[in-house]
């Protein structure tokens, strides 16, 4: 399953966050387990892990092959794809329509707003829920596996 990370040699390669990200969706891990499995990455200041969550997503968001003419709808989605992990008051709402946003224009080349604004630096669980929802639309959309999503993550394709 996935590897224990020792929280004192937090890793700083954020491609190790994405590896351990896809490898535990793709085993189809439980996401109490995949949060619990990223937060040594984002133990401290650094923010960098939330970025690479973000570029996740992003590359999530291009699997799923949306464009112009064929969409896909953001709304509601992340109720529907990720019902057992849902987002409680408009805070935690509106923190998970931003990390989906941020990763729909990183893919589309542009930069997100600054969130430094949040009371919580806690853009990593949003992100992270971000990546699942996008993995998950993108298999959806595709009509195959979450597993086969993460492999093609993983490897570049």
């Amino acid at each position: 399953m996935l590897a224990k990370v020792d929280a004192s040699s937090r890793p700083e390669d954020p491609a190790e966050v994405v590896r351990v990200v896809l490898v535990a969706l793709a085993g189809g891990g439980d996401l109490g387990a995949v949060h619990e499995a990223v937060r040594p990455f984002v133990l401290g200041p650094a923010n960098v892990p939330a970025r690479a969550l973000l570029e996740l997503a992003a590359d999530a968001f291009g699997a799923a092959g949306a464009t112009r003419s064929a969409p896909l709808e953001l709304e509601g989605l992340a109720r529907r794809l990720l019902p057992e992990w849902p987002a409680r008051g408009n805070t935690a709402q509106q923190k998970r329509r931003y990390a989906l946003t941020a990763a729909v224009l990183i893919a589309a080349g542009a930069e997100p707003e600054d969130n430094s604004w949040w009371r919580d630096d806690d853009l990593w669980v949003h992100a992270l829920d971000a990546v699942v929802v996008l993995v998950r639309a993108a298999a959806e959309r595709r009509h195959v596996g979450v597993a086969e999503i993460c492999g093609e993550l993983l490897s570049g394709d």
